[in-house]
């Protein structure tokens, strides 16, 4: 689980957008991308006994809701550790949905991140719902990420949004299921803890970085990744060895260009410890807003 101070390095996680202009409740639904086949359901492991009121508290869920999905379970009697639970099962006449904003928005019926074996969930999900396109760009990546370093390193992942989106503090954004924390890899041993390191030239896994970096950025799904300009610099270097110097422009806000100011990497405040991804609109849904307006 990611330590306290590390969640207090996230205050800052993400820039922040003016609200939209109008009330987004009032713009006519418009449909939005259906879960893949995989995604269709989508279940978590209790990492310990607990009981089933406790397991939905901790995984952000009603507890109706989870024993709803899970029907063979004794609600009184305590789920054992290692028992796997259907989380999640796909409505495609409710689909996941953003509206709004990141910083001023929410998220409808939130599709969440689920276990993989090349990645790290926190044990407290409350925090870990997002759009359909989000979670299956994130699985994409992170899957074939795993593939190319099959012996690790594990993806940290931080945290997302409320199956419901809304505030979550300390964050001003991460409201409306399109923003994910992801912890930097770093050199050295990893000693399998759930917590960010402040990276510099010394700690910080260029080629690594970089290629989970190109995963995300294939899904064709990104809007923005927010990464410390000194920590661009290395990625920059890295990306040199593959990548021609007009796509290295549109690509980095650093080193300067005149391509700067529409790059896909930014630079924002709070980001030496981890990077923040922000996913685009749905396809068609007319209640996001990808940008302020």
């Amino acid at each position: 689980m990611i330590s306290a101070s590390a969640d207090s390095a996230n205050a800052q996680s993400g820039p922040q957008t003016p609200a939209l202009a109008g009330d987004p409740s009032e713009i006519e639904d418009t449909a939005v991308a259906l879960a893949d086949e995989p995604l269709r359901e989508v279940f978590w492991t209790a990492h310990e006994n607990m009981s089933l009121d406790a397991l939905a508290i901790a995984w952000g869920i009603k507890a109706a809701q989870l024993s709803e999905l899970n029907p063979e379970l004794d609600r009184e009697a305590p789920v054992g550790e290692g028992t796997k639970l259907l989380v999640y099962r796909h409505d495609p006449e409710h689909p996941p949905q953003s509206i709004g904003s990141p910083n001023r928005g929410k998220l409808r019926n939130g599709m969440p991140l689920p276990e993989g074996p090349g990645w790290r969930l926190r044990t407290h999900r409350p925090r870990t719902y997002g759009t359909v396109n989000t979670i299956r760009a994130l699985v994409d990546a992170f899957e074939d990420f795993g593939e190319r370093y099959p012996d690790g390193p594990k993806i940290r992942v931080g945290e997302l949004a409320r199956r419901t989106g809304g505030r979550v503090p300390p964050h001003r954004s991460h409201r409306s299921g399109r923003d994910i924390d992801i912890g930097y890899i770093f050199h050295g041993i990893d000693d399998g803890e759930h917590r960010w390191k402040y990276m510099n030239v010394r700690n910080f896994d260029a080629e690594k970085n970089w290629a989970l970096v190109q995963e995300l950025l294939e899904t064709d799904q990104v809007q923005t990744i927010y990464i410390a300009k000194k920590l661009q610099k290395l990625l920059h270097k890295e990306a040199q060895k593959h990548l021609p110097p007009e796509q290295l422009a549109a690509l980095f806000e650093y080193p300067k260009t005149p391509e700067s100011p529409h790059a896909k990497i930014q630079h924002w405040r709070g980001h030496s410890n981890h990077m923040h991804v922000r996913f685009l609109c749905e396809e068609g849904n007319r209640r996001c807003s990808a940008r302020s307006k």
